[in-house]
């Protein structure tokens, strides 16, 4: 038979020792919850691009628009895309052959037109391969790009990599774009 005494105490730390043993159960459940595999998965993005490039002035300098564009790679497969740029001319600099850069920024729709669409957003610097006129030149461009937004397929996507510009004389653009997708 337990006293009084012993019966106050004993109280207290059973209910005690029953909120260690639920909280104990919650982490346990936490931590099951995490070993469970991600159901996201993280693929190297490799895609290459053709498009014919249209220059207008803009607030920035020059608007650069990417038309008549289609894209091949993977994971992501083919189809059209549109790109929208702006080269800050306001802050060109040199070249080191005597032509000019300048900043670029921008953004790139992967799937255009598609349920399957996959929004980047592209900043770096554009270079005149060599000197002379800028508008009969050809241009490398290389920047970051980040994946901003994904329908379809690349609903809640992330990733980003590198991106490369190649426009000939004649107007027409070869990009690349090296990186990481998850999703």
């Amino acid at each position: 038979m337990t006293s009084p005494l012993q019966r106050r105490l004993l109280l207290p730390a059973v209910a005690l020792l029953a909120v260690l043993l639920t909280g104990l159960a919650i982490v346990a459940a936490a931590n099951a919850d995490d070993a469970k595999p991600s159901k996201r998965t993280t693929q190297r993005l490799v895609v290459r691009g053709d498009a014919t490039v249209a220059d207008a002035q803009c607030p920035a300098g020059i608007c650069i628009a990417l038309t008549d564009a289609t894209f091949r790679g993977t994971p992501v497969g083919t189809g059209a895309y549109t790109g929208n740029l702006e080269l800050a001319v306001a802050d060109a600099f040199p070249n080191g052959e005597g032509g000019v850069c300048a900043p670029i920024r921008g953004t790139i729709v992967l799937g255009e037109g598609s349920p399957n669409r996959l929004d980047l957003a592209v900043a770096g610097d554009s270079c005149q391969d060599g000197a002379g006129n800028p508008s009969t030149t050809s241009f490398t461009g290389l920047a970051r790009f980040v994946v901003k937004h994904g329908t379809g397929a690349y609903a809640r996507a992330s990733g980003g990599g590198i991106a490369t510009f190649l426009e000939d004389a004649g107007d027409h653009d070869r990009m690349t774009l090296i990186g990481t997708i998850t999703r």
